[in-house]
């Protein structure tokens, strides 16, 4: 039987779910029905993870910022690559790979191309300029897409506001290796000596990548309530990027640094959250937050932004609280009674949940299905 050749096309292997998720596709699809590509712009730390495989290639043009000379560029290398592969399927995730992906495909005539929405690249939060000109885009690229991959219920809902998708898409969740959130590691004094964490510091964690989305900048107005309140609070937040002189800056002004840890990206993030006593989440928007699903697998209670994504994950009294991220006074409030009662703790950490969608086997299963659906049509 003729294998179906699939590419994914992503913006940048940055350390974050979209992009563990297609990794973990690109190279878990079943070989025997599957010959699977992977392209991507330069750059970003899971790079060099793959960057050995076969099948994997680099668009040095590709990049998340608009550059039309650049996008032009990448244009005409991703139209050449597709050229040369000739794919059944292209699978494009993020906004800038997703936009350029899908033009080059459709003008190349590739009978079936799919896009992952992560997440929208149009937020309220964005300038007005940028809002629209990522709207009206994706407006135009809609027209192209076969189908519509989801990973979350309240995404699927604002494509159908705007128009962007009619009955053509699918819910699969983002994906993860479930079953390393599963354990606990068996060492935690050696882990908080590792992170100058004391044991009498309560830590408050938090995963993100140093980008205006992640809000964390208004984690910082929040700590400093929290702070006033209670020293010995210790926010520990994984990972990084171009945020972080800012960042750090900020939390120098207020006198607070010493309360913060900044690791950078952590690899074995599911030791790292074995010390912390709750979750925090201040994202502006979201898709679906693997971050939140991984502390919920390690029984977090989590105090998080009430926004779509994280309502999914989090239900308001049951398993942590939903708030207004720019309601820094309610969200300071919210991690001050976490902190001062054990017993809520307890009763939040213990809801049950059942994450079996979001297994990267589940997804790549279901992935698998719908190529093989539209593949053949």
């Amino acid at each position: 039987m003729k294998k179906i050749k699939v590419v994914h096309i992503i913006t940048k292997l940055e350390l974050g779910g979209a992009q563990i998720n297609t990794i973990y596709t690109y190279e878990n699809l079943n070989p025997e029905e599957f010959d699977t590509y992977l392209v991507c712009g330069p750059g970003g730390i899971l790079t060099g993870k793959i960057e050995k495989r076969d099948r994997f290639i680099i668009i040095k043009d590709l990049q998340r910022e608009i550059r039309p000379v650049k996008d032009l560029k990448t244009f005409f290398h991703v139209f050449k690559v597709l050229k040369k592969i000739n794919p059944d399927i292209v699978h494009t995730h993020s906004s800038k790979a997703g936009i350029i992906g899908r033009i080059s495909a459709s003008v190349l005539k590739v009978s079936c191309i799919i896009h992952s929405v992560h997440g929208f690249s149009f937020s309220p939060f964005q300038s007005f300029l940028k809002r629209n000109f990522f709207l009206v885009a994706e407006k135009i690229v809609s027209r192209l897409t076969t189908h519509f991959i989801f990973v979350s219920n309240d995404d699927i809902k604002v494509a159908r506001q705007k128009k962007l998708v009619k009955d053509n898409c699918t819910l699969i969740r983002s994906g993860f290796q479930t079953k390393r959130f599963l354990k606990k590691s068996l060492n935690l004094a050696s882990i908080r000596k590792k992170y100058n964490i004391k044991d009498k510091d309560f830590v408050c964690g938090v995963i993100a990548p140093f980008k205006p989305q992640k809000g964390l900048l208004h984690l910082i107005e929040i700590a400093s309530m929290v702070l006033e309140k209670r020293k010995n609070v210790v926010f520990f937040i994984a990972g990084d990027g171009k945020l972080r002189e800012e960042i750090e800056n900020r939390l120098k002004k207020k006198g607070i640094l010493e309360n913060f840890r900044l690791p950078g990206f952590i690899f074995d993030i599911e030791n790292a959250i074995d010390i912390f006593d709750i979750g925090i989440s201040t994202a502006l928007w979201e898709g679906l937050p693997q971050s939140l699903i991984q502390m919920r697998l390690k029984k977090k209670s989590i105090v998080a932004s009430n926004i779509s994504g994280n309502i999914e994950v989090i239900k308001h009294n049951k398993n942590g609280f939903l708030v207004d991220v720019f309601d820094y006074r309610k969200f300071s409030e919210k991690i001050l009674f976490l902190i001062n009662n054990k017993k809520e703790r307890e009763r939040l950490s213990n809801f049950k949940e059942d994450f079996s969608e979001w297994d990267a086997d589940f997804m790549v299963k279901a992935q698998e299905r719908l190529y093989l659906l539209l593949g053949k049509n």
